[in-house]
């Protein structure tokens, strides 16, 4: 038996307990124990997936593996393929220019709670907000969480920190006259359809400027989005599908 899931006592959790083969130098059976954050059929789909990179040789040696090494392997795996391209350009970003100077270097079976909120209060000196540092505990907790799945670690250590709270602004709306000014200054340029649209629809940036014609229906009076633009700093405009099946959508034109 490669593997096996058993149930914690006292709570509905389990447990991944994975056989690694005999240690050459012992000679004793080696193991590894991975915690499950779901139920039983969660715990066997994972099972399965640790199989299947242990069959494949791609199991990770967890003690090995740097925080920055697996930051970089995720947004391989996970960022680019699974979220938007600015999203994942802005991920990228964040990581390589704070989390992996600050973090990269640990082991990432050595980093503890501690490590974490450390890192958080040095951003928060060096004068990056709550909201930005809040954002970046959101993303080595998604980052992390990947890893525990992978059963690279045993447990999540962004699960014991508190994230800087910061207040949200709040949002003030263009009034009726603001807007007519608006449109009125805007009236004689080109980009006079998209801030109308922009305006009466409440579409993205994004979903506006991937519009074609052929989305347009002026009898109905609907536009049909179906994709979005991103143009990334690299230079490169992608066109992207909306991630789900919500995004697609009807939207009414104006009059």
């Amino acid at each position: 038996m490669r593997g096996r899931i058993i149930k914690r006592k006292g709570s509905n959790n389990y447990t991944i307990v994975l056989q690694l083969g005999l240690d050459p130098t012992t000679g004793k059976r080696k193991q590894r124990w991975i915690a499950v954050e779901g139920n039983k059929r969660e715990a066997e789909d994972q099972l399965t997936e640790l199989l299947h990179d242990q069959a494949r040789g791609t199991l990770v040696k967890p003690s090995k593996v740097t925080v920055g090494e697996w930051l970089v392997q995720w947004l391989k795996d996970y960022a680019w393929p699974n979220l938007a391209p600015r999203t994942a350009e802005g991920y990228e970003s964040m990581i390589r220019k704070h989390i992996i100077p600050g973090l990269g270097k640990r082991k990432l079976t050595d980093l503890k709670p501690e490590h974490l909120q450390l890192y958080y209060s040095d951003r928060l000196n060096n004068g990056l907000s709550a909201r930005t540092v809040r954002h970046h505990h959101v993303t080595l907790h998604t980052a992390l969480k990947t890893a525990l799945k992978r059963g690279i670690i045993i447990r999540n250590p962004a699960d014991a920190v508190d994230p800087p709270h910061f207040t949200r602004p709040e949002m003030h709306t263009i009034g009726e006259a603001d807007l007519t000014r608006f449109l009125d200054a805007a009236q004689e340029t080109e980009y006079y359809p998209l801030f109308y649209l922009a305006l009466f629809t409440g579409m993205r940036r994004s979903e506006l400027l991937a519009l074609r014609w052929s989305d347009v229906d002026l009898i109905l009076c609907n536009a049909y989005v179906a994709r979005s633009l991103h143009h990334l700093r690299s230079g490169e405009t992608v066109f992207r599908p909306t991630k789900t099946v919500k995004g697609r959508r009807s939207v009414a034109l104006s009059p």
